[in-house]
């Protein structure tokens, strides 16, 4: 019985592990954060992304959200600023390259506007990331969503 159990949990934590490992292995680096690193402009408020290509996203603010290269529809909401409590969402279209990590800011004439623009505060270069492998892995990913929505 003891055996049993014992070869049933080593079968476990090997699934376990083959899955946790081909996750990691499909995983593009790419990334967009919406905290501005910039504390100096107070024209400057975070973005949160509420969806990327129609699929609803449920981290906080200040967790980036990762991403495979290219096109990707996100829904972005800015946080109220200190004087206009309305927030309003916005539909951008931007085209993620690999190995980079971007910093949105929404940006208001005012701070009595609840209505933003989009800002690209900055974009990184991905510390040890390989851009052709990323590249490949994001054909894979298109291949296999386009396979099962045959």
């Amino acid at each position: 019985m003891k055996e049993c159990f014992r070869t049933t949990l080593a079968r476990c934590a090997a699934t376990t592990a083959v899955v946790w490992l081909s996750g990691c292995a499909s995983g593009p680096l790419s990334f967009v954060e919406g905290v501005p690193l910039t504390r100096t402009d107070t024209s400057l408020y975070p973005v949160r992304v509420v969806a990327v290509d129609g699929s609803l996203h449920f981290d906080g603010p200040s967790q980036p959200v990762q991403l495979s290269p290219g096109a990707r529809h996100l829904v972005l909401v800015a946080a109220p600023s200190h004087s206009a409590r309305k927030t309003v969402q916005k539909s951008f279209v931007l085209q993620i390259e690999p190995c980079r990590r971007y910093y949105l800011a929404a940006k208001r004439q005012s701070s009595m506007d609840a209505d933003w623009s989009l800002v690209e505060e900055r974009k990184e270069v991905v510390a040890g990331c390989d851009v052709a492998e990323e590249l490949r892995k994001a054909e894979l990913q298109a291949r296999a969503s386009a396979g099962g929505a045959r």
